[in-house]
């Protein structure tokens, strides 16, 4: 009996393990892999020594970093890795400033794209806000990356 009860237990969680969440493919939840990506891409910053770029696009965001340690600008990055959107999701624009405040004004659709963010060796980051949304137009979510800190955070709504 209880081998039977442990083959389910490890059933269901193999289960959670190979089906796909719905969050991770929604807006929101792209948004929070987005805010993952900009602190793993600010800690590796101070870690390396040298810069690191995200160049966010529509359908997905690109992970750069410089091919010389230290605080001066790059003339030459290195492709890191990848992040695309998921099928039903994309970035609808980009802004230079930090929107932390719910409906604080988005850019359009379009606005700011392509953009940089650029991480500096001492946790230091360009300020952006990355706006995220369905293409149903039904769930949108923002990223706000901090310039003095560089951390980043993912907040429902626009």
């Amino acid at each position: 009996m209880t081998v039977i009860a442990m083959v389910g237990v490890l059933s269901g969680i193999a289960v959670v393990f190979v089906k796909p969440s719905s969050h991770a493919s929604s807006a929101t939840g792209y948004a929070h892999e987005v805010a993952a990506l900009c602190d793993a891409v600010r800690q590796r910053a101070v870690a390396s020594r040298a810069r690191q770029m995200l160049e966010v696009t529509s359908d997905k965001i690109v992970h750069y970093q410089a091919s010389l340690p230290g605080m001066a600008p790059a003339d030459e990055w290195r492709l890191v890795g990848t992040l695309p959107a998921p099928s039903r999701v994309f970035i609808a624009s980009t802004d230079t400033r930090v929107h932390d405040a719910p409906r604080d004004g988005a850019p359009q659709l379009g606005a700011g794209l392509p953009f940089e963010v650029d991480f500096a060796p001492d946790s230091t980051s360009t300020a952006a806000t990355i706006f995220v949304q369905d293409t149903y137009g039904e769930t949108r979510a923002r990223v706000i990356v901090y310039r003095a800190t560089g951390s980043a955070y993912a907040y429902s709504e626009w």
